[in-house]
């Protein structure tokens, strides 16, 4: 009777999530030769190809689609008929507060890994832009703090770097008009603080047609031609383009994403979860500027 080891299927997910053997090997902790010797045998068992290469990147075949569906439940039940009768070492609460672009763009694959690893964790995240976060009463209550680093001085971890872009709808050029239309995110924010200085700087004027925290509206806004905003190239969302006219007229500043925690928590449940931000970002690569 065939039978298919959790630990291979575990490695597969890894693969999925990261796109490349290499980064893979890190989330799971094995060598990028144990990953190829798993999958190779994963194939054998199955009789099909799971994975297809399409630049540097490792992307699913049809057959590692339909695997795909049930590896997922395959491990989650694995670690919760495991965890039944060994109960976890880790366990508590922390809370995490982010902005809402980064949560959407960073904390998945995070906490989808943490889960597997600290299952009795529970994790509250509250969103908000940097400003509003660092100036709420009950800052001291988080157990860490990712947000950008242009507002925290010295005392936040870096994780990486990214140039700023202007960036338009793909079909309007609001970006030509006399007073540009922005669409920003709420006071408070340093991206906010830096498209203004830019747009003083290159003489430009300018009208606030839309003001938000949420990530996903402020991209709708401006790919329905309402207005312009800023961002790195991962903040790019189809129907969104950079406006490089406008990177020349009104060039910005880089910023970056860091992580704060609260002095002398040292908890279990903390430290595990820092260890999945910094591996993460780690296998995100270098620090990007471009």
């Amino acid at each position: 009777m065939l039978s298919l080891d959790p630990d291979f299927l575990r490695s597969f997910l890894a693969i999925c999530e990261a796109g490349s053997y290499g980064a893979a090997a890190a989330r799971v902790n094995k060598t990028q030769s144990t990953l190829s010797a798993q999958m190779k045998k994963l194939e054998e068992t199955l009789g099909a190809t799971l994975f297809e290469k399409v630049g540097r990147r490792n992307t699913l075949s049809p057959a590692g689609m339909r695997l795909l569906a049930y590896a997922r439940p395959m491990v989650r039940l694995n670690d919760e008929t495991i965890n039944a009768f060994r109960p976890p070492a880790v366990s508590g609460a922390i809370k995490i507060g982010t902005s809402d672009d980064y949560a959407q763009a960073f904390l998945p694959p995070i906490l989808a890994n943490f889960a597997m690893i600290c299952p009795a964790v529970e994790v509250e995240v509250v969103t908000a832009d940097t400003g509003a976060l660092l100036a709420r009463d009950d800052a001291d209550t988080f157990d860490a703090l990712l947000v950008s680093t242009g507002r925290g001085g010295d005392s936040f971890e870096s994780l990486r770097k990214d140039k700023l872009h202007w960036l338009g709808s793909e079909r309007y050029q609001r970006h030509k008009e006399d007073r540009i239309p922005l669409a920003l995110w709420s006071d408070g924010c340093s991206w906010r603080a830096k498209a203004l200085a830019a747009l003083a700087q290159g003489g430009r004027n300018w009208r606030m047609a839309y003001t938000t925290s949420n990530a996903p509206l402020l991209q709708a806004t401006v790919r329905d031609g309402l207005g312009i905003t800023i961002g790195p190239r991962w903040y790019l969302a189809p129907g969104l383009k950079i406006i490089e006219e406008m990177d020349k007229q009104c060039p910005l500043e880089s910023d970056g994403i860091g992580i704060r925690t609260r002095p002398g928590d040292k908890s279990p449940s903390l430290e595990a979860f820092l260890h999945e931000v910094r591996t993460h970002f780690r296998n995100e690569g270098r620090l990007a500027v471009a």
